[in-house]
């Protein structure tokens, strides 16, 4: 399959990228393929779609935008910035002026309106503590080619596991499994930053070789919301103290835009759920005029907003945040 006719803006994108570009494994794929429905076509023509709508716009600094692209090393990485180029696109198809903001000494947000004084601020990031764990162990044990199953068993999902621990269980779990493989290990987490303050989690070790090369790792439940959730808002909630992200913010009057599509299971919890609640535990005093929140997805070129503002907003600040959402659809 010819990429580089099918997908011209992202190819231009990736000119000067590394060979070790998170995308480049996806594209020699693609192009080995003659399957226009693959996963990793859909993928890159949905980078393509996003740049191609940047592009047709030019706001201000976009070639910045395209170095930090070319610049990341690894697929989380690539997804932070990734976060920031789809909610510009948004923007850009919805005829919302644009500019992204300085950088330096004196940072402006992210994303910087044109026609209002109105700025976005753009969080994204992956927080998974029992992915990290799953896909550390999963590859401890593939290293070792090891001859086991393992489920990971909790209740509630914890959405943040200390490296050092992670490294304790999976020495545990390695201890077992070359040894006399098989059995369970029962595991307390200790969290005292999370709703819930200390947390069951359950190994159960199978002696049995994995039915697909590089699936010996499963989790099972992690369903129970309800700290799960309020972890999830403290998180963001912290955001606002973040020194860099409230600096931006008091240049101009911001919303802040998170990207909550890797923020453990918070994808279930509606979007406009998400910004209701969160705008209401914003501090009067926070740069913050309100929180906006988008589940970004690999695959899609564009995502939708759910907006909410703070209580006590200036009436102009107010007015800007109601065009900016006419002109999304949003209301």
């Amino acid at each position: 399959m010819d990429v580089a006719s099918l997908c011209p803006n992202l190819t231009g994108w990736m000119e000067g990228a590394p060979a070790n570009h998170p995308l480049r494994q996806i594209i020699g794929a693609v192009r080995a393929s003659d399957n226009s429905q693959s996963v990793g076509f859909v993928v890159l023509t949905a980078f393509n779609d996003i740049i191609s709508a940047l592009e047709a716009v030019r706001p201000a600094r976009l070639p910045t935008e395209r170095q930090d692209f070319q610049q990341v090393r690894t697929f989380d990485d690539l997804l932070i910035v990734r976060a920031e180029l789809v909610a510009a696109a948004r923007l850009a198809r919805a005829g919302v002026p644009f500019d992204f903001g300085v950088r330096g000494k004196a940072p402006q947000p992210g994303l910087v309106l044109r026609n209002s004084n109105l700025a976005i601020e753009v969080k994204a990031g992956r927080l998974d503590g029992l992915q990290d764990l799953h896909d550390e162990l999963e590859a401890e044990l593939d290293a070792i080619d090891a001859d086991v199953t393992v489920h990971i068993a909790c209740a509630e999902r914890p959405l943040y596991i200390k490296p050092a621990e992670r490294r304790c269980i999976i020495d545990q779990a390695l201890g077992n499994v070359t040894g006399n493989p098989g059995g369970i290990l029962s595991i307390t987490l200790d969290q005292p930053w999370a709703a819930t303050k200390r947390l069951p989690l359950v190994l159960q070790i199978f002696p049995q070789p994995p039915f697909l090369a590089g699936q010996r790792v499963f989790i099972e439940g992690g369903w129970a919301l309800a700290g799960h959730l309020q972890d999830v808002e403290a998180e963001i909630i912290a955001v606002l103290t973040d020194e860099q992200k409230p600096s931006q913010a008091a240049s101009m009057p911001t919303i802040l835009l998170v990207d909550i599509a890797r923020a453990g299971l918070s994808w279930i919890r509606p979007e406009r759920i998400w910004a209701q609640l969160l705008a209401a535990r914003l501090p009067d005093d926070t740069s913050f005029i309100g929180v906006a929140v988008m589940v970004s997805r690999i695959d899609n070129p564009t995502v939708d907003f759910a907006l909410a503002m703070r209580a006590n907003v200036p009436e102009r600040s107010s007015a800007d945040a109601r065009n900016l959402a006419r002109a999304l659809g949003l209301a």
